[in-house]
């Protein structure tokens, strides 16, 4: 019973997130991403209790998704700190390869999270969550002298996640506008300039 459970809010969630990305936030119905997942209009109320529930959870899950492989390349950077910092480089760069037809919808579920606490709440508490692995690399980099003793992790962090913010933004206001890879690695360069020899 569970399973099928599970499988149902499976469906309403990729069904969502493909109602997203071609009728944007505003124009996503509940009959729509119900038709699309195959099953009725009360299995929204019955499995996320609103329609903006499930807007914020399909959302979560697919940023998620995308970051999920940059905290397994972020993890114990220290051990190879380049090669972790350009492994999570590249990871960047392939999630948002295939995030970049959900891109327009995250834009819009970020702009109406000032006026949806359902939204707000789930993308802030991602993006801490975020925050707080991103804080902790570059903390294991500054502790191996890869970068100075001046680098505060989480106000780095909280830069670093601003900045892929304004990328996203850019790209869905003009896409193939911004080369990732180039950025990136930008990123990385300005990274490693800021260190002290390793001891």
């Amino acid at each position: 019973m569970n399973e099928s459970r599970d499988a149902t809010r499976s469906r309403l969630i990729e069904a969502t997130l493909e109602v997203l990305a071609r009728r944007g936030l505003a124009g996503a119905t509940s009959r729509e991403i119900t038709a699309a997942a195959g099953v009725n209009l009360q299995a929204i109320t019955y499995h996320f209790g609103s329609k903006d529930e499930l807007v914020a959870q399909a959302l979560v899950h697919a940023v998620r998704r995308w970051i999920e492989p940059i905290r397994t390349a972020l993890a114990d950077v220290a051990d190879d700190p380049v090669g972790h910092l350009l492994e999570a480089a590249l990871t960047v760069q392939e999630a948002l390869e295939e995030a970049r037809e959900h891109i327009p919808a995250y834009v819009e579920a970020l702009a109406a999270a000032s006026r949806n606490e359902t939204i707000r709440s789930q993308v802030a508490g991602l993006l801490a969550e975020l925050r707080e692995v991103l804080a902790a690399s570059i903390g294991q980099l500054r502790t191996a002298g890869y970068i100075a003793p001046w680098v505060e992790p989480e106000p780095m962090a909280a830069l670093i996640i601003a900045a892929g913010d304004g990328f996203v933004l850019h790209s869905a206001l003009e896409p193939g506008g911004h080369a990732p890879e180039r950025m990136l690695q930008q990123v990385v360069q300005l990274l490693l300039a800021a260190r002290n020899p390793p001891a």
